[in-house]
């Protein structure tokens, strides 16, 4: 292969392995910009009246409070049965979503593909030192058996 070619490889497989690594690492900013909150606050919030919104979504609950002082979040129970007849009571809109289902696919690229990419980038360069090593002129390679 042509060592131009292998160039432009090696430095593709380091810009895609870095792209999905950050990706990996990365958490999700909308998230960190919403602050937490305990389950205790949020109920004695709902109790006064303060919470004009939930969405459900599994054991998360984000919310939004009255007159657009902001939004929440928190981990609730995993029945939310136990809540809601609570906030239903208080004037609260309760919205229930789907928790997002990653498919197999999608895992293994995000998951399983910057350790693959690592993995083949280590046998790529280990295969380079080898083929780089200077060999020793002097030295004759043993002869397998029955070559004359």
């Amino acid at each position: 292969m042509n060592q131009t070619i292998k160039t432009v490889v090696f430095w593709a497989v380091i810009v895609l392995s870095a792209s999905l690594l950050w990706q990996t690492v990365r958490s999700n900013p909308a998230q960190q910009r919403i602050p937490e909150i305990s389950y205790s606050q949020f109920m004695s919030q709902a109790e006064a009246g303060q919470i004009a919104r939930v969405d459900i979504t599994g054991n998360q609950i984000q919310g939004q409070y009255r007159e657009g002082k902001g939004a929440f979040r928190l981990n609730g129970p995993n029945d939310p049965a136990v809540l809601v007849e609570r906030l239903r009571e208080k004037g609260v809109e309760v919205w229930f979503k789907d928790s997002p289902s990653s498919s197999v696919p999608s895992q293994l690229l995000g998951n399983w593909a910057p350790l693959i990419l690592l993995g083949a980038l280590w046998v790529f360069m280990i295969r380079q030192m080898r083929v780089r090593r200077p060999t020793s002129e002097g030295v004759k390679k043993p002869e397998t058996p029955g070559q004359f």
